[in-house]
């Protein structure tokens, strides 16, 4: 039944009934054990929340359960459904760029392969699920995938879809969301980079480190320093190791006596980030540590540049 039920035809099991105590014959009879009926192809309405976490321990083999999801059907030029989960933690070959990844391809509920990575871009390799189309044939191989308008057109569609829900996941559970970040927001990044289309989009759901907060562990937004700023105020940040070395950094004393937020990266992938990501919302963004600081614009005076590092 686990592995049967989106199964269009009846999977029938044959079981077996014994005899009453007179010693007449076993009976045996078969027993449809399938509802015939894929679950993503069913209304949202008849599908519970166990129905959709235990759907997702199946197609990602986690035992655990997602932190959320999302399900949708789309008619038009191409028709498909999708049901896209978010794990709750990594599997263990996240960071593994060469790893087999992707969402379980189904035509017309018929499946097709595992690992179908055409459908998302690498940087969301961590989201799970299937998609079911009924405008590929079913004799697809990975090669038809990579020049098919319609595999193109689902994967900008489902990279949408996958940063809607993550969107909607920061605004209303914040906290579901500093969970994901601290797990997946290493992956993320690499979509700066490897995704101009949705670059700003996902500089929204970037998080950092800052003077602003107390620890390392509190993370704000872009938005949350623009917003603090003043209006014609560079993005400031440094690069180091760790957390414990960049807020020891010699470089922070004049930008902490003037008030002046700085943002504290220490994840390996910053460096390589931060040389994508240059603006924000009309902010520069400026490196403490490199080139001459627009000093005037953040509000200290000019006569504080120079800073000596012993």
């Amino acid at each position: 039944k686990k592995y049967s039920d989106h199964i269009a035809v009846p999977v029938s099991l044959l079981k077996e009934q014994f005899g009453n105590k007179d010693g007449e014959e076993p009976v045996s009879e078969w027993e449809v054990v399938n509802d015939a009926t894929a679950l993503w192809v069913k209304a949202k309405n008849d599908i519970s929340d166990e129905d959709y976490k235990n759907f997702y321990q199946h197609v990602s083999h986690d035992f655990r359960e997602p932190l959320i999801w999302t399900h949708n059907r789309v008619e038009g030029k191409f028709d498909y459904i999708s049901l896209l989960y978010v794990p709750s933690e990594p599997l263990f070959d996240l960071y593994q760029r060469e790893s087999p990844r992707g969402v379980k391809l189904y035509v017309q509920r018929t499946f097709i392969m595992d690992d179908a990575e055409q459908f998302l871009p690498l940087y969301l390799r961590f989201v799970k699920g299937i998609v079911d189309s009924n405008d590929l044939p079913l004799n697809v191989s990975r090669e038809i995938l990579q020049d098919s308008a319609a595999v193109s057109s689902i994967r900008s569609a489902l990279t949408k879809r996958v940063l809607d829900t993550l969107e909607t996941l920061n605004k209303d559970k914040p906290e579901d969301y500093a969970a994901f970040w601290k797990h997946f927001g290493s992956v993320l990044k690499e979509g700066v980079a490897e995704d101009f289309a949705n670059k700003d989009r996902i500089a929204k759901l970037l998080r950092f480190s800052s003077t602003h907060c107390g620890n390392g562990d509190d993370k704000v937004s872009l938005q949350d320093y623009v917003n603090r700023a003043p209006e014609k105020q560079k993005i400031y940040f440094l690069i180091a190791d760790s957390y414990k070395a960049v807020v020891s950094s010699p470089y922070l004393e004049i930008f902490r006596k003037k008030g002046v937020e700085v943002l504290l990266l220490t994840d390996r992938i910053d460096e390589w980030l931060m040389s994508y990501l240059t603006d924000f919302d009309g902010h520069q963004m400026q490196n403490v540590a490199k080139g001459e600081l627009d000093l005037d614009g953040a509000g200290i005076a000019r006569e504080t540049q120079m800073i000596t590092v012993h």
